[in-house]
């Protein structure tokens, strides 16, 4: 039986036929409306998640307390502080000490002098200019916001070089009557030798503090420092403090 054979024949010019159905053996490579639609709210979405946490951060940080151990770190002022072997002080931060000016003076006392606990009342109708000095009280070692006396003074314009003038004087009988005590006396009146406000800067110069009795003892020689700032710091136009002697920071340190 001989085997039958199909062939294919095409007329002359005749094309051959395309397949019925060309979706099946073509494709398009193109993103549907769909896809696009789910990538476009997934990236919305994503972009809308970022900006939340960084609202959120930002609302956490200024809810957050503060750090007590860095503010006191900041806050933290030392009474003295060593520059090149001198002393110099830069103004408290945080200081209870109230601000006095020649013509302001505080209100004097509901109750009347109690002697030992170190309180003076300003003088009531001064004539000339009332200067205010800070000595310690006691065996305190450094003088609190009551540790001070007033001192009337003829009328002058160089408030703080007459203040310093009369503290190196030290207290009086009645002043130490009340309790307060200090390394400066009658015989160390003349150890002041001047004062120059540069910038904010107080420079206080002194001579001759060999008079000044137990200034080799740390005790006493922070007690009289502590003085000095309480005193120069209480003018608001002092920024600052640099204690020498003769002239040189290093020689004001070597006494102490």
């Amino acid at each position: 039986m001989a085997q039958r054979r199909s062939r294919l024949t095409f007329a002359a010019g005749q094309a051959p036929e395309p397949p019925s159905h060309p979706e099946r053996f073509s494709y398009e490579r193109r993103m549907s409306p769909r896809t696009l639609q789910i990538l476009l709210g997934l990236l919305t979405t994503a972009v809308t998640v970022v900006l939340a946490l960084v609202v959120l951060a930002t609302f956490l940080r200024v809810l957050r307390p503060p750090d007590p151990e860095r503010i006191a770190a900041r806050a933290e002022t030392a009474v003295t502080t060593t520059t090149t072997g001198g002393f110099a002080a830069p103004r408290p931060t945080d200081t209870t000490l109230p601000q006095v000016t020649a013509t302001t003076v505080a209100p004097p006392p509901t109750e009347g002098v109690i002697p030992g606990g170190c309180q003076e009342p300003p003088p009531r109708n001064p004539q000339g200019t009332v200067v205010r000095v800070f000595y310690t009280c006691g065996s305190a070692p450094v003088p609190d916001v009551t540790g001070s006396v007033y001192r009337t003074v003829p009328a002058t314009a160089t408030v703080l070089t007459a203040t310093l003038t009369e503290m190196v004087e030290g207290p009086d009988e009645a002043e130490r009557e009340m309790g307060f005590t200090s390394v400066f006396s009658e015989a160390s009146s003349g150890v002041f030798a001047g004062v120059v406000l540069d910038s904010g800067t107080a420079i206080v110069d002194f001579v001759g503090l060999e008079v000044l009795d137990g200034l080799d003892q740390p005790t006493v020689a922070t007690a009289m420092v502590a003085s000095l700032n309480a005193t120069v710091f209480q003018f608001d136009t002092v920024d600052a403090v640099e204690y020498r002697l003769g002239g040189s920071c290093e020689a004001f340190g070597a006494t102490m």
